[in-house]
């Protein structure tokens, strides 16, 4: 059973409300308006990326060597509160508003409904879970708001991001029980069919919550399978094209399986489901 709680190495938090950066990044507050967000540097380095084993639909091999510039990532996902306060701002209609709804999950598969959206995905929530029902391009919509915002460059990480970032700074993966498992992930074990609150299990070696489990997270890459074979060593952006966009991490509704740091998934950029949320990363000056 694979996860993502290899690492031992501690990530410094940076709490952050204007748009000033001291020079030491690892404990610099960044000032962003008046909205005290939290972020977490994640120093750069090159790691092995993959897994030989990840020989499904979505393959993950072959292993590459990636190299990758400092950046910082949100601490949780996005909330529904965080995304309340766009659509507030901005009076926003998600797609799924729009056109039919979110898919949601019945105990035989997957289903769309009318009023199925973020703000009802078909389980209780408070503004502190993470947002659901949005597809790749709400994310778009809410990081040009957030941008504005903030007056800093927000955006999705990258595949490599995203995977160095949740195996504790590109930490080998190892093998865990149930037992290890369930205090750092929600999943279909112990979920009960829905979100949980951001932040509520362990965080990894770097101080990221839920890196595993409770939602899939879009990224920024396109999606395609043979990708891994001619990747960049340097920063990789992912393919110039693809059938979607890739999804990482696993969720509540998932086995252990889509738990494990190197697992890929894709989906198409429009779609939405209540399993799928996101969240951000910014560069380092």
């Amino acid at each position: 059973m694979k996860a993502i709680l290899a690492s031992m190495l501690i990530g410094s938090t940076l709490c952050f409300s204007s748009s000033l950066f001291a020079k030491d990044k690892a404990f610099s507050p960044l000032f962003v308006s008046d909205q005290e967000e939290t972020l977490v540097f994640i120093p750069g380095g090159c790691f092995k990326m993959g897994d030989e084993d990840e020989r499904g639909v979505h393959p993950a091999y072959p292993v590459h060597e990636v190299c990758l510039n400092d950046f910082y990532m949100e601490k949780y996902e996005v909330t529904v509160g965080e995304f309340r306060q766009f659509v507030r701002d901005t009076a926003y209609k998600t797609e799924a508003e729009k056109t039919g709804g979110c898919l949601f999950w019945m105990r035989k598969g997957w289903r769309k409904a009318e009023g199925v959206v973020w703000k009802r995905p078909g389980f209780v929530q408070t503004d502190a879970h993470p947002v659901t029902c949005v597809s790749w391009n709400d994310v778009v919509a809410y990081i040009q708001w957030y941008r504005i915002k903030t007056g800093l460059d927000f955006r999705l990480p990258t595949e490599a991001e995203w995977e160095y970032a949740a195996r504790g700074g590109g930490k080998r993966i190892t093998e865990h029980n149930a037992d290890d498992l369930d205090q750092y992930a929600w999943f279909q074990a112990n979920a009960n069919g829905r979100t949980h609150v951001v932040g509520l299990k362990k965080p990894n070696g770097l101080g990221l919550y839920d890196m595993g489990g409770n939602v899939w997270e879009w990224v920024q890459d396109r999606y395609s399978a043979s990708y891994y074979a001619q990747a960049e060593k340097d920063n990789p952006q992912g393919p110039d094209e693809g059938e979607g966009r890739v999804i990482r991490g696993g969720s509540w509704y998932g086995s252990s399986k889509g738990i494990g740091a190197a697992h890929r998934n894709w989906t198409y950029a429009f779609k939405r489901y209540n399993s799928l949320g996101f969240r951000l990363v910014l560069e380092s000056p």
